[in-house]
């Protein structure tokens, strides 16, 4: 099984009803006093048909619409690093028909990365912190013989600024793992960036680059097939869609890097509404056959509400905004 959803289910999906339309007792229980949701409500994708974060959203999208009792239509809003989106999400009327996916790059790193995002993060109100996704840097074995994240930090050390990883862009999830692995390993490795996660596979297929961080929805079928190398993960412990490779921090000891998506809404929503759409979400994350596809991916289901999410990301915030600063991440 691919993970999540594979690509042609997501574009089938995308083609062809928006969400799944619920009526009938369970939505009318649902239903709070203020009449909440009462028409579609818009999810604001801030990426296009067929990437990760459209995955997890339309594999939860048919149970938040039946739970809602309304049509729950995902609007796919790309560019810029997901500023696009998230600034036309935020300039939404606050009345809970406009939720807002968001993840880590979006909160933590594009405010320090970027000279204007196009929104204010205070303009945002935290709903639902959804899933947390661990990457995993890989090697062309062909191309690249090594063994293990320790002997590629071995060739990297005897050689500074020799050997290449990939990204999916200066200031991309996959980029801000590598430049920790560079400060905690202390390596100088060269960045190439690249305009998505998939052509920076394609470069690690050919021979074209050493290494390459990727998330697991590109990366798990060609490691799977042996095209290329997983040398570990990022995330505090092995992952059970991978076990057999190790982490990072087994190399390079206190090293913790993990992605996550999240949902927030215009500042100024009813608490009443947040906690609904909190609510829905959750029960999402919930379904025990969700759970295992997003498990597949490397994925964790987290489903914490607005007031937990909200210290997060103000951890994340002073976390990577150090790091952004020291390699002078800056996208103009």
């Amino acid at each position: 099984m691919t993970i999540y959803l594979s690509r042609r289910e997501v574009l089938k999906m995308a083609g062809g009803a928006a969400a799944t339309l619920a009526l009938g007792s369970t939505a009318a229980r649902a239903q709070p006093a203020s009449g909440y949701p009462s028409k579609p409500i818009t999810w604001v994708v801030p990426q296009p048909v067929g990437g990760d974060a459209d995955a997890v959203c339309r594999l939860l999208q048919p149970r938040m619409g039946q739970e809602f009792g309304q049509s729950l239509i995902i609007d796919n809003k790309g560019g810029a690093a997901g500023n696009i989106g998230v600034s036309y999400g935020a300039k939404a009327k606050p009345d809970g028909y406009t939720i807002t996916f968001v993840n880590q790059g979006i909160l933590a790193f594009n405010p320090y990365i970027y000279r204007n995002i196009g929104f204010n993060p205070a303009s945002l109100a935290p709903v639902t912190w959804m899933t947390s996704t661990d990457l995993v840097i890989c090697v062309n074995p062909n191309h690249l013989k090594v063994d293990s994240m320790a002997a590629f930090l071995d060739l990297a050390r005897k050689s500074p600024g020799k050997y290449t990883f990939g990204s999916a862009g200066v200031g991309s999830a996959n980029h801000i793992a590598g430049q920790l692995l560079e400060s905690m390993a202390k390596v100088s490795l060269a960045h190439i960036p690249y305009r998505g996660g998939g052509p920076a596979l394609v470069d690690a297929l050919g021979g074209q680059i050493d290494s390459v961080v990727a998330f697991p929805l590109g990366a798990l079928p060609l490691i799977k097939s042996g095209k290329l190398k997983a040398l570990a993960v990022t995330g505090v412990k092995r992952s059970a869609a991978l076990p057999d490779v190790p982490t990072v921090a087994e190399s390079v000891p206190g090293y913790d890097f993990s992605s996550w998506f999240g949902l927030v809404v215009p500042k100024g929503t009813p608490a009443g509404i947040i906690d609904r759409i909190n609510r829905t979400t959750i029960d999402a994350l919930q379904v025990p056959a969700t759970v295992q596809r997003l498990r597949e991916g490397m994925t964790e289901p987290v489903g914490k509400g607005p007031q937990e999410f909200a210290a997060f990301i103000a951890q994340e915030q002073s976390r990577w905004s150090r790091l952004i600063k020291k390699y002078n991440i800056q996208v103009s």
